[in-house]
């Protein structure tokens, strides 16, 4: 980590460090969360059908998970921010290609290419900030998933006001998105890159990765994106197919989940100074297993399906960030340890929603909801061994 001459000097560089991975962040979630608002306009675009694009998320997520796998390795050997340099500019060339590519073809391996930046800049904004706020990374790390969240409720409403202003078309909603990545290129380019504090350490002790800790973490990312991108996916589908809300009442059902995720993740800041990750984590698997419950005992009831909805999203707002928190108290966070704990939550979020997806098809909108609760208990399971093991690791000094 980088010296600085006394502590004003140091909490001055410190709040230029957030803001700099803060408008990262935002410009990530505006990104990530674009393409369900598009698809339509897309599809039209290039003029394939419906089913053919949804194929988009695919290469989208594939490109994701080999930028957070292979991105991990990078950042133990290149400087943080050069690479999160290029990937956030990699992001920003290829979205703004989006709208002026007309072979479906082709834009497929656009988005697997926004998907490749997307996924390097979210390890490196996640590994760097470890590595400036060490043992005080607790409300700086829930805070930076909250201008995530942020980014990702305001994309929808940006882009389609922009497409509104500017007469239509894909072009002006997709540039604007590029423009918005220079805040953060900026800083960048303005702060030096951090350096891992334990590196020295690693030199002179070596030492091999604690699957036995890694290993259930990874499990435990996998089940949680799992659980969050399902849930934000389909509960438009679950609520329109029981017929408990209109498409528009739907919509605003969705918007809900996400907009109480990205408040929980604003009232977790405080909350991480004053509890430890064990108990904010265990409280949050506790909640959500609670809401879970709601709905499945009144799945055809409004009111217990919006209750659940907005409880649900609050209650898993700061189990990403915080399992980082955790892993950060316990053990040496090298990049290749961060790659492995977001191929966890990149294969979460393929795989989960897809297999859903075909519950909800071939068996049934309840069984659906009833897998949903079923995630969250074994998630819950999962969580309590990776306390278990944790507290027989002694805590960082640092």
């Amino acid at each position: 980590m980088p010296s600085f001459p006394n502590n004003h000097g140091k909490s001055k560089k410190d709040i230029f460090y957030f803001a700099t991975y803060g408008l990262c962040f935002v410009a990530l979630g505006l990104v990530l969360s674009s393409l369900g608002a598009m698809l339509p306009y897309l599809a039209d675009n290039v003029g394939v059908t419906f089913a053919q694009i949804s194929f988009l998320f695919t290469a989208s997520s594939l490109g994701y998970l080999t930028g957070s796998v292979g991105g991990g390795r990078l950042y133990d050997r290149f400087k943080g921010h050069h690479l999160m340099l290029f990937s956030l500019l990699l992001t920003a060339l290829m979205v703004f290609m989006i709208p002026i590519t007309t072979t479906f073809s082709l834009l497929i391996i656009v988005l697997y290419l926004v998907g490749l930046g997307q996924g390097t800049l979210d390890v490196g904004g996640n590994v760097n900030l470890l590595w400036v706020y060490q043992k005080r990374v607790g409300p700086y790390m829930n805070a930076l998933h909250f201008c995530f969240g942020v980014g990702a409720f305001l994309s929808p409403i940006l882009l389609h006001n922009v497409m509104r202003w500017s007469g239509g078309g894909l072009t002006w909603p997709y540039w604007t998105l590029a423009i918005l990545t220079l805040p953060g290129l900026i800083g960048l380019i303005g702060l030096s890159s951090p350096e891992n504090p334990e590196k020295e350490d690693n030199k002179n002790h070596p030492q091999s990765i604690n699957f036995n800790l890694v290993i259930p973490m990874i499990l435990l990312f996998f089940m949680y994106v799992g659980l969050e991108n399902g849930f934000g996916g389909w509960i438009f589908s679950y609520a329109t197919e029981v017929k408990i809300a209109s498409e528009t009442n739907a919509a605003y059902l969705n918007s809900v989940f996400w907009g109480a995720l990205t408040l929980g993740r604003l009232l977790s800041v405080p909350l991480a100074r004053k509890t430890t990750p064990a108990h904010l984590l265990t409280g949050n698997y506790v909640l959500a297993i609670s809401f879970l419950g709601l709905i499945v005992l009144f799945p055809l009831q409004p009111g217990g399906v919006w209750i659940g909805t907005a409880g649900l999203g609050l209650s898993l707002s700061s189990v990403f960030p915080t399992l980082l928190v955790l892993a950060e108290s316990r053990m040496k966070i090298t990049g290749k340890v961060t790659g492995l704990f977001f191929l966890g939550s990149s294969l979460g979020g393929t795989l989960v929603p897809m297999i859903l997806g075909q519950i909800f098809e071939y068996i049934g909108s309840f069984q659906m909801m009833l897998s949903f609760f079923v995630l969250a208990i074994l998630g819950f399971v999962v969580l309590s061994s990776v306390i278990f093991r944790s507290n027989r690791i002694a805590e960082k000094l640092r």
